[in-house]
């Protein structure tokens, strides 16, 4: 399915949704999880989502992994799971823990998870179980997308035992409009692949090794950037639409339809093609997936696969047949509103009043890997970010955090807050007890401290 896009009005404050790696806002999801149930009208909710639910996606879960029955990976990725309700830290599992701390409840095994652990999509090592953490918001609508999302952090549960937990730098390249043009060409070219068979297909994914090898010349650390995240969380993605049944059409349909909710990159790039890559090593190499390594390189696992022998060289030339024209039009307009943003983020959160965070006090950190930006060196943008710590509960939404991995800090503008300080434009902030607004260590600038 090619994208051809048409030349966008792009806006620096275009609105977003919440809605992390998957791409539905979190508001439709609830609606649709806490609809009709069998249970009574005393249920027990995990958040808005009655146990009866959750007993009901942990048994899609199970059917799943017994379909697969570890054949994908040489071993069962699935095990515990725990969803979540942030807001309440209430926990259900799809079985007992080790140490008595939840109780069985209508099928599932319930509790609240303490104040010291961190809430995320994300392993956890909690009670004496590891468990596979998700947020009860990221469930999905259909079966298949809750089963998706439960083995995708399953996944994760199981990547180091798998050797293939790997990390690697932040990807600021893929918010340039070079490297943005080219990854999406090379998604065009993946996608027309797996829709294709025979001559077309090998076609088409020499392209997308070629745009790919284009990039990466232009960009020569892209390789050491974008192959740690496209094996830790590309394989995630790719593992969640497998043991989820995903036909290659409809992966295809569902990378398309991710595609139209990106605006950025930098942390979301891997969703897409782990996924495209994964089906077509599928279809070309069925043994691929026993000699992936931490340092593999997915396209270059698929060029040997099927013989091929990427070329930056020809990529030019075959790059208009995948919408390059349309492209770079669109990706123009959008690096003239992205440098309009960054002259606005810096103006509010680096010259103008900030009121500074403590992050190595965050217990739990949601963001909507989409909606994630390059700043500079060290530091990055989230325009969609929920974060809790000991000092509270800070919600951004259609606002800007500035976060400093280096200094651990984060920012965000005092501009049009309220006189309380419980808010400014496009975040929301809610105290923990015992802490309080001070003056900051800058003229203007307002932090939080534990006392009066």
């Amino acid at each position: 399915m090619l994208r051809f896009p048409p030349v966008p009005e792009v806006r620096g404050d275009e609105r977003v949704r919440w809605g992390a790696m998957y791409p539905r806002p979190v508001a439709v999801a609830l609606a649709l999880l806490a609809g009709p149930s069998n249970g009574s009208p005393q249920e027990e909710q995990l958040g808005t989502l009655p146990l009866s639910r959750a007993a009901r996606c942990f048994a899609e879960f199970e059917e799943a992994c017994a379909r697969d029955g570890g054949r994908l990976w040489g071993r069962s990725v699935c095990g515990p799971v725990l969803l979540c309700d942030p807001a309440t830290r209430r926990i259900a599992g799809n079985q007992p823990d080790g140490e008595g701390e939840l109780v069985e409840k209508g099928g599932v095994f319930v509790g609240t998870l303490p104040a010291d652990q961190p809430i995320a999509n994300a392993p956890l090592e909690w009670a004496g179980v590891r468990w596979a953490m998700v947020m009860a918001s990221f469930v999905g609508e259909s079966q298949a997308e809750r089963v998706s999302v439960l083995a995708h952090e399953s996944f994760h549960r199981v990547q180091p035992e798998l050797g293939l937990y790997a990390f690697g730098g932040e990807c600021e390249h893929l918010d340039t409009p070079e490297g943005r043009l080219w990854m999406q060409l090379e998604w065009n070219a993946l996608e027309l692949g797996l829709s294709s068979t025979g001559e077309g297909r090998l076609t088409a994914v020499q392209d997308a090794l070629d745009f790919r090898a284009a990039r990466r010349e232009r960009f020569p650390d892209a390789r050491a950037r974008e192959n740690p995240l496209e094996i830790r969380e590309g394989l995630a993605s790719y593992t969640g639409l497998r043991i989820a049944g995903y036909t290659a059409g409809e992966v295809v349909a569902s990378v398309a339809k991710r595609r139209t909710t990106e605006d950025g990159f930098v942390r979301s790039f891997a969703y897409n093609s782990g996924p495209l890559y994964g089906y077509l090593l599928d279809a070309s190499l069925e043994t691929w997936r026993g000699s992936v390594r931490r340092e593999s390189d997915l396209g270059a696992l698929l060029a040997a696969a099927l013989n091929l022998a990427p070329s930056a060289a020809r990529a030019a030339e075959r790059a208009a047949r995948y919408g390059s024209a349309a492209l770079r039009v669109s990706e123009e307009a959008r690096e003239r509103a992205r440098q309009e943003r960054l002259a606005t983020w810096r103006a509010a959160l680096v010259d103008g009043p900030v009121l500074v965070l403590d992050l190595a006090l965050v217990s739990s950190a949601a963001m909507d890997t989409r909606k994630t930006h390059a700043f500079d060196a060290g530091r990055t943008v989230y325009t969609e970010r929920k974060l809790i710590a000991k000092w509270g509960t800070l919600e951004v939404e259609d606002g800007a955090i500035l976060e400093d991995s280096g200094s651990r800090l984060g920012r965000v503008s005092l501009r049009g807050a309220a006189p309380d300080r419980s808010s400014g434009e496009g975040w929301t902030l809610a105290l923990a007890s015992g802490w309080t607004i001070a003056p900051g260590e800058r003229a203007g600038d307002l932090a939080l401290r534990n006392g009066p």
